[in-house]
């Protein structure tokens, strides 16, 4: 059943679902969330359930006064599906947020900031390379920066399947409790069972990186203490490596304790939170 704040707009394909949270009071400044590898922006961002209703990041930008706009890559959720998965790649993702921060802009927000997740780090720096006049600051949430270790094998399946299994082990038990671990295990089984595997081919072979030097636009880099260890999360540049070409004066590097991979999901989110919104708000 399509949540009340979900819409539909052109795309570059067909149409792409977008989500939208506090637009309505006509704020200042709105973020723009791209969502990583398996789940749509609006289940990565704005996922709650009874108890557990402090883990929407979209309602923790939106308690701090910004507008939060989350959307689907295509074939992810609601939006219109490629006849291949393995057609969704870093490039037509790049395509698919290109969309979305027009169609922002559209709205009367022309300069939105973007927080990008994991692959969506990829995606939103990689564009900024060339689009940055476009957006505000940037925050790249623990991204996969690309330029480093493939991942093998390579699918031969072009749709991979969520699996509860799956998430009770990448949300890190130490740092997640089993509530929430087993109402998204529960979200995505029944909502999100499956999703482009064009990531994981892409994954396989060497992968064109995010170039730092690139990027001019105020930039926080954010990671939970335990993230970036995964061999696909290891770019070609070290973190601070990375942190120090990126070609803004304007940046910070954050590592937050209490979590890893998922900080927004995890112990360590509340920190998140205001971290994200003392670097935006700074713009």
């Amino acid at each position: 059943m399509p949540h009340p704040n979900d819409l539909l707009i052109d795309g570059p394909i067909g149409r792409l679902s977008v989500r939208t949270k506090g637009l309505e009071p006509r704020p200042r400044q709105v973020v723009v969330l791209v969502q990583g590898s398996n789940l749509t922006g609006q289940s990565m961002f704005d996922f709650s359930f009874p108890g557990g209703e402090d883990y929407s990041v979209m309602d923790a930008l939106v308690a701090e006064g910004f507008g939060a706009i989350a959307f689907a890559i295509r074939g992810y959720g609601r939006s219109d599906p490629p006849e291949d998965g393995f057609s969704v790649t870093t490039e037509t993702a790049m395509e698919d947020l290109d969309a979305v921060i027009a169609w922002t802009a559209a709205q009367g927000w022309p300069k939105p900031h973007v927080l990008a997740f994991s692959w969506g780090g990829r995606i939103a720096g990689r564009w900024a390379e060339t689009h940055g006049g476009r957006i505000g600051r940037l925050v790249l949430y623990d991204p996969a920066r690309g330029g480093g270790n493939v991942i093998l094998p390579a699918p031969t399946e072009p749709w991979w399947t969520n699996t509860r299994e799956h998430y009770a082990e990448k949300l890190e038990p130490e740092f997640t409790s089993a509530e929430l671990r087993n109402a998204l295990g529960d979200h995505v089984v029944g909502y999100e069972s499956r999703s482009p595997n064009g990531i994981r081919l892409e994954n396989a072979t060497p992968v064109t990186p995010i170039n730092p030097a690139k990027i001019t636009n105020p930039t926080l880099l954010i990671y939970g203490v335990e993230a970036a260890k995964a061999t696909y999360m290891k770019g070609g540049l070290e973190r601070a490596e990375f942190f120090e070409q990126l070609a803004s004066d304007d940046k910070a590097f954050v590592i937050l304790p209490g979590g890893g991979d998922f900080i927004h999901f995890q112990q360590g989110r509340h920190r998140f939170f205001k971290a994200v919104a003392e670097f935006l708000r700074a713009g």
